[in-house]
């Protein structure tokens, strides 16, 4: 599923499918790993091109507009929710850290995020972005998801965290023969 979104400030191209080959291109090192991360772990190919049009401040909106143009075209991708498992967990320990996620995409948005992050930036990203991130993510997928990290190294958290919730939206993209509701409709 694709989803193209432009303001005055960025572009934003997003084509995701389940599987195949994966290229992430943005203007801010770290966000480009942790795209990549979050797809490769979600078990989604596809391309996330994403470019600056208009300097503002620390890459906010290029940040915030990846994660909302990743979050509709996982909303496309699942359609109408009939035929995924709708739920999926993760823990990912990596050296130092630790992180749990789970996620409902049932369409109804909610997000938690409990991960204390240093005011610092790594690789053009201020970590402060990240529960901002899972929140236009969220919002945009029509998820709830929920994300706890903990550990020493800022670094390690994040990428952690965006490992658990790969796999997290990997196991919920499962695909189920029937809503996984009891009301027989997910949304």
């Amino acid at each position: 599923m694709s989803y193209v979104r432009e303001t005055g400030e960025t572009y934003v191209a997003v084509e995701l499918r389940r599987g195949g080959s994966l290229s992430v291109s943005t203007p801010v090192p770290f966000l480009t790993h942790m795209v990549e991360t979050f797809l490769l772990y979600a078990g989604l190919g596809g391309t996330v091109e994403a470019r600056v049009k208009r300097e503002l401040d620390d890459n906010h909106h290029v940040i915030e507009d990846v994660a909302i143009g990743l979050g509709r075209a996982v909303d496309r991708l699942v359609g109408d929710r009939s035929a995924i498992a709708r739920f999926g967990w993760a823990a990912v320990p990596m050296d130092d850290s630790f992180a749990l996620a789970a996620v409902d995409l049932g369409g109804r948005p909610y997000w938690v995020v409990k991960v204390r992050l240093p005011d610092v930036s790594i690789g053009g990203y201020p970590l402060y972005m990240f529960r901002h991130w899972v929140r236009s993510l969220a919002s945009e997928a029509r998820a709830t998801v929920h994300v706890y990290a903990r550990g020493r190294d800022p670094h390690h958290k994040v990428e952690a965290a965006h490992k658990a919730l790969g796999l997290a939206f990997r196991q919920a993209l499962a695909p189920a023969d029937k809503p996984q509701s009891t009301k027989g409709v997910l949304g």
